[in-house]
């Protein structure tokens, strides 16, 4: 309860603040100076898919599932994305062995407008903007740039984002993270297993060889 009751406190300091986000200078064991992160990843179709309600890298049926509670504005989340996750895409998710769903415990304007970009078919486009731009990314007026330099339907995307339609959507994110114990972004699990923050990719890469090999 204590993680989810900081990160909610968090949001609604944000959201009071006039939707300004604002960056932590001094990092924490959770958080870190922000970086570049992976952009063209996401841009792939191939790799891309959604079943029951999560959003899904990777194939629906690969016998192993990472999770990831994460936040574009927590920086160790950002070198997640930049350096292992291309890592962890190569070798597993473009080869059918894993897929990632991922769970935004961010502000709630930052997830509904990935959330919005999802129905024009970019959810994975927009999140991964989150992660690459978060750092120029200071209000809403920002994000529905975003989704004009990404060819999104401008009127639509303004629409689904000023109507806060996916508020229950990005609760259940938050409570699934407080049921799975999270304190702090990024986790992970790999199918049971928790991994916090982001560790060297050998970490993945030997818990999920493991997982595989069951």
């Amino acid at each position: 309860m204590r993680g989810r009751a900081i990160i909610i406190g968090i949001i609604v300091v944000l959201t009071l603040a006039g939707l300004v986000w604002y960056y932590n200078q001094q990092p924490s064991p959770e958080t870190a100076d922000q970086t570049a992160a992976l952009g063209e990843i996401a841009t792939k179709e191939e790799l891309t898919g959604s079943a029951e309600g999560e959003f899904i890298l990777g194939s629906p049926q690969a016998s192993v599932t990472l999770i990831e509670y994460s936040s574009p504005l927590c920086g160790h989340c950002v070198n997640f994305h930049r350096d292992t996750l291309p890592l962890i895409i190569n070798k597993y998710i473009k080869t059918g062995k894993v897929k990632l769903i991922p769970r935004l415990l961010s502000p709630p304007q930052l997830s509904t407008a990935a959330l919005c970009a999802h129905e024009q078919g970019n959810f994975w486009n927009f999140n991964e903007y989150l992660f690459e731009h978060s750092q120029e990314l200071k209000s809403v007026d920002d994000l529905k740039a975003a989704a004009n330099s990404l060819g999104l339907n401008q009127e639509q995307f303004n629409q689904c984002f000023d109507e806060g339609k996916y508020r229950e959507i990005i609760m259940e994110w938050f409570n699934q993270a407080d049921e799975a114990g999270v304190e702090g972004t990024p986790t992970f699990f790999v199918n049971d297993r928790k991994i916090v923050g982001n560790q060297l990719y050998a970490v993945f890469e030997e818990i999920i060889d493991q997982e595989l090999a069951q």
